[in-house]
């Protein structure tokens, strides 16, 4: 049986008298009489009146998908500053910075297998793909292996002139996804000759997925590139047993080059003179293909609720509490990276980082990154988060380069990221079924006052958690099986 908003916010309150009495140590000291307070305070008003779910409702419905750049996005950060504004935060401000190219679909894509036979094909143009010639695309589909330099140097007699196919899932080099290697390879493809590429997706027909690969650097890709449905990719391979395969298609993308985008920044003030903060952030932007609902609409609707709630208990946090929502994370973390080139000389100050970009499935605890000493700094607070059913940690690495935690743990800032069960998040984002109506309230508010809490915990605490240097921040990575990532994107000037 799942609980009530009121039923895990009386779970929360029994819990506190236990956690007054038996603070656990932490590296961080323990926390005051009247900072206990707070976070309790704090928790309440997150899981009983909550404004995630209708911040929610107005992203993803009022103001739909969110492409880095766009108009919807323009419209969505002006509203979430207006928004921090009228909640009472100070120094609310938008953050410009530069990407590249923004890109938008202006026509949908007509496709369709004409030999050996006719029938349509499910496929939707990938993010920052450049648009088809005036007259399509129409060629013999070659199928790639693997979508490595190697294969495609002793294939290109083949791939010359051809459509490459290609499986999402050769794209990992011993179970790591190495983003500026595949974007070399994808150069290296246009090179060869090829028409155009389309990956295979690992998704149903009727539930098109957007792989965004081509969007990697925030460039036009040289090649019209597109994502086809698991069903039609199958049967090209099927086909392709068999004999010759020919298929055409066409869209058209309304590109921008140079555009600047908008961070949106707010912030709590703390007491204390330190000019120390914590961050909550979340991605603002989305795909398109649904409304970026879970996908990270649930992200940067915590950030918004944090605020509201924050400022409706009126707690005063020791240090500043900045709310940061991010764009053009979907192109490569870009929102992020920038802010943190930006804000390089007072990342020092930086005491934490809390993201959230998994969707509204029940929390289970944070994703630490192999940072024992953040496990520490949690026990202060881990009675209350057992009581929401998120009293644990992970140092599952899978995601270190995923979201926009990223740019802040590799200055060596401690990192958190809300962990959350991955099931129904994955069959929802980048696809049209990414919309509100997947969202559960009960869940969402319980994510939401895990970071809550936590953060403010954090902020509060007596002490400071320790800033790796790059040594150091470079043995994490090792520990958890993430260097090869970090080192690809760094010689790619990702970082």
């Amino acid at each position: 049986m799942k609980w009530s908003n009121l039923a895990l916010a009386c779970a929360l309150f029994a819990s506190c008298a236990v956690w007054a009495q038996n603070t656990a140590s932490s590296p961080l000291g323990t926390l005051d009489a009247a900072s206990n307070a707070d976070v309790v305070r704090l928790g309440g008003q997150l899981m009983l009146a909550g404004k995630a779910y209708d911040y929610d409702r107005v992203l993803a419905d009022d103001y739909g998908p969110r492409l880095t750049g766009s108009d919807n996005y323009v419209k969505a950060a002006a509203w979430a500053a207006g928004e921090f504004e009228r909640l009472g935060l100070k120094n609310v401000h938008l953050e410009p910075w530069e990407i590249a190219a923004t890109w938008e679909p202006e026509t949908w894509a007509s496709a369709e297998i004409v030999a050996p036979r006719r029938m349509r094909l499910h496929l939707e143009s990938d993010g920052w793909s450049v648009s088809t010639p005036l007259g399509g695309v129409h060629g013999k589909v070659y199928y790639l292996e693997a979508f490595t330099p190697e294969t495609i140097n002793a294939h290109a007699a083949q791939i010359k002139g051809s459509v490459a196919l290609v499986d999402n899932t050769s794209f990992r080099s011993a179970g790591e996804l190495l983003f500026g290697k595949l974007l070399d390879t994808l150069h290296l493809l246009a090179d060869t000759g090829a028409q155009a590429l389309l990956f295979g997706m690992g998704t149903t027909n009727n539930a098109s997925s957007m792989l965004g690969v081509a969007s990697g650097d925030g460039v036009i890709s040289k090649l019209p590139t597109a994502d086809v449905g698991a069903e039609d990719t199958k049967l090209l391979l099927r086909l392709l047993e068999h004999g010759p395969v020919e298929v055409e298609f066409h869209y058209a993308n309304r590109i921008r080059e140079h555009v600047k985008v908008n961070n949106v920044v707010a912030e709590i003030p703390g007491t204390d003179a330190s000019g120390e903060y914590v961050v909550i952030g979340g991605h603002l932007d989305s795909w398109h293909l649904g409304t970026g609902a879970e996908d990270n609409g649930t992200g940067a609707a915590s950030v918004l609720a944090i605020a509201q709630g924050m400022m409706a208990t009126g707690v005063k946090p020791r240090r500043t509490v900045r709310f940061v929502l991010f764009g053009g994370e979907e192109q490569g973390l870009f929102g992020s990276i920038h802010y943190a080139r930006d804000h390089a000389n007072e990342m020092a100050k930086c005491a934490g980082v809390f993201v959230t970009d998994s969707g509204a499935e029940p929390p289970q605890g944070w994703l630490v990154f192999g940072r024992d000493d953040e496990k520490l700094a949690l026990e202060p607070v881990k009675t209350l988060l057992a009581a929401l059913g998120a009293g644990d940690t992970s140092d599952d690495g899978e995601f270190t380069f995923s979201t926009d935690h990223a740019p802040f743990l590799i200055h060596g800032v401690p990192a958190f990221v809300l962990w959350t069960g991955y099931d129904k998040y994955m069959k929802l984002h980048h696809k049209p079924s990414d919309t509100f109506d997947k969202v559960e309230q009960r869940d969402l508010n319980l994510g939401v006052t895990v970071v809550g809490i936590t953060a403010l915990t954090i902020a509060d605490a007596p002490q400071s958690l320790k800033h790796l240097s790059q040594s150091e921040t470079e043995d994490q990575l090792k520990a958890i099986k993430s260097f090869n990532q970090y080192d690809d994107m760094r010689s790619h000037h990702m970082f």
